[in-house]
């Protein structure tokens, strides 16, 4: 019968994959193998990109901020100088301290002469807005310009009281809602630097001073650029979302870039500025203690990386392509072969076994194609020999069965003379041929090798009735057998050679009777037979030299008893033989109990 193996692959994770397809594994090879490596490499290349042009950009923006800071400082100290000039004056030192003594007449006479004075110089600078000379108590001295700083003032006069310097730059409004700034200094007596006059405030227009300064400054698109004082509020701005006077983003870009500023020095850093993430560069205003601030989205940063990213996309989708196409002309190189083994299969199964597949390639397949042929080829032998052999199986039972012809007539004539002989009232003649007619049957027409021991005691007593009407009264035969074991198997003809050798040789020369008794019992899973005679006995060391299977009726000596007994059941069963001159002879036999089924019994 035929078993069926199957490797249990479902305990091993690797063998998982055989739930799939050829198709399907070989399209998942080729897509791990080629998409990954694709993919992998985009990743890093996207981060080592975007990292280098975040650094190149803050590099370069930084620049920028810093040139720009240089030209917003030259800018600044032109307006500080110009302070110096009109603090100087000799008009403003003389006047202003009687200004409170003076005549209408005068203030307006002394105002136009300092406007004619210094009209040269403050007009040389464009975007000036206004020029305002205040007293000690604020009352206005000399106004340049036509804008009202009545809401601002006293605030900026309060912060140019407080500040450690004589030089102090803020963000200022106008009644009107015009953004300026604006550059407060205390004035102080040219002869007596304790004694304080009044006030100059030189205000400058955001919107020209943003324009001669960075508004045509781009950092990037969506880029934005603002200046902020030390405290955070806008100064000076472009953007439209971005208004002066305003604290944009304190917490996020400004504090850090103070904490910076303070710490390790302004280096850019990204946060994020409403709801985006942005490039923070800034750099410091000496002159006026201020920072000049530039945002950069991070979407311009990587503008080029979206249009990378659709190119490796596009790059992945015609690799991933290619790939499959590749996987299914490999697949299709393997089905079509496997087919053709599979349709041969199918043919060998169906017992059509004169084709052959032909091999063409060196590789696996050929290789599995030269094996399947090579079994062909053994089973064609295989199938030969198997019809030979029952060819020759039919020849034997057809011989068989003619030679049972003679047995039969043989059979047949026994029983004839037996019949005459007992018509004819000769008993003995009758039980003879009676006992020979078994004999040959069992002999000839029983096959089995293992008989019941009630049929081999049946073939004993037919064997002594036979010597009975050669040897008459020399012997007795006597069997005992115990009922529990009468249908335990036994080798055929078992006890036949070892009762012909008392027979023949266990007589005394002076006629006496030989006594044989032959007893079976069970021991356990063990059956003891005993054949026992008082004949004269023997030498058993000089005997096992010399055979004494000679002329047996069977052709069945003693030794090829044990030998069988020893091949059918085992080492551990055997026949054992004791005799001594004068004392007669015992041989002992050992066997299983082994009943008709074949199973040993325990």
């Amino acid at each position: 019968m035929l078993r069926r193996y199957r490797i249990p692959f479902r305990s091993n994770p690797l063998f998982a994959l055989r739930r799939l397809s050829i198709k399907n594994r070989l399209l998942i090879a080729f897509l791990i193998t080629s998409l990954l490596p694709v993919v992998i490499v985009a990743l890093f290349s996207n981060m080592k990109y975007e990292a280098a042009i975040s650094e190149k950009i803050s590099a370069s923006s930084t620049q920028i901020l810093d040139e720009l800071t240089q030209n917003a400082s030259r800018e600044l100290e032109q307006y500080e100088t110009l302070s110096e000039t009109i603090i100087m004056n000799s008009l403003i030192q003389t006047n202003l301290p009687s200004y409170a003594t003076m005549t209408d007449y005068e203030k307006n006479a002394m105002q136009k002469r300092i406007g004619d004075e210094l009209g040269e110089q403050i007009f040389r600078i464009s975007n000036l807005a206004n020029v305002l000379v205040l007293t000690s108590s604020g009352e206005t001295f000399f106004d340049l310009g036509y804008d009202s700083y009545s809401k601002n003032l006293p605030d900026m006069l309060k912060a140019v009281n407080d500040s450690p310097g004589n030089a102090y730059w803020t963000y200022l409004r106008t009644d009107r809602g015009s953004n300026r700034i604006a550059l407060s200094r205390k004035i102080y007596s040219e002869h007596n630097l304790n004694r304080q006059l009044g006030y100059l405030i030189i205000l400058i227009d955001e919107k020209v001073f943003s324009r001669n300064i960075y508004r045509f400054v781009d950092l990037g698109e969506g880029s934005r650029i603002y200046i902020s004082d030390a405290n955070g509020m806008i100064v000076s701005s472009v953007a439209q979302d971005i208004q002066q006077g305003s604290f944009f983003a304190k917490q996020a870009v400004f504090d850090r870039i103070r904490s910076k500023d303070l710490q390790e020095g302004l280096r850019p850093f990204y946060a994020d500025v409403e709801g985006r993430k942005t490039l923070v560069t800034s750099s410091y205003i000496w002159a006026a203690d201020w920072y000049l601030v530039g945002l950069v989205p991070h979407s311009f940063l990587i503008s080029e990386l979206t249009a990378m990213r659709g190119s490796i996309v596009l790059f992945c989708l015609i690799t991933l392509f290619l790939s499959g196409l590749l996987a299914m002309w490999i697949y299709f190189s393997i089905q079509s072969p496997m087919r053709s083994l599979l349709q041969y299969a199918k043919r060998i199964r169906m017992g059509k076994l004169e084709t052959t597949i032909g091999t063409a390639y060196a590789d696996e397949m050929d290789n599995l194609t030269e094996t399947i042929n090579g079994m062909v080829e053994q089973l064609k032998q295989l199938i030969y020999q198997v019809e030979s052999e029952q060819q020759a199986k039919r020849e034997a039972e057809l011989k068989m069965l003619q030679a049972q012809i003679n047995p039969h007539f043989m059979f047949n004539t026994l029983n004839s003379l037996k019949w005459s002989a007992m018509i004819s009232g000769h008993n003995t003649v009758t039980q003879g041929l009676e006992s020979l007619s078994e004999l040959l049957r069992n002999t000839i027409l029983v096959t089995d090798e293992l008989i019941p021991l009630d049929k081999e005691i049946e073939n004993l007593q037919h064997y002594a009735t036979i010597q009975r009407i050669r040897y008459g009264d020399s012997f007795t035969l006597d069997c005992e057998i115990g009922s529990e074991i009468t249908t335990c198997l036994v080798p055929k003809f078992m006890l036949q050679p070892i009762v012909e050798n008392s027979i023949l040789h266990g007589g005394e020369e002076d006629g006496r009777r030989v006594d044989i008794h032959v007893s079976a019992r069970r021991e356990g899973s063990i059956m003891r037979i005993r054949i026992v005679d008082n004949g004269k006995g023997f030498d058993v060391k000089e005997e096992q030299t010399t055979s004494s299977s000679s002329a047996k009726l069977s052709g069945i000596g003693i030794s090829n008893v044990d030998e069988r007994i020893r091949l059918h059941f085992g080492s551990p069963y055997h026949l054992k033989t004791m005799s001594e001159p004068g004392k007669g002879t015992e041989t002992e036999i050992l066997l299983p109990i082994r009943m008709k089924e074949g199973r040993e019994c325990v």
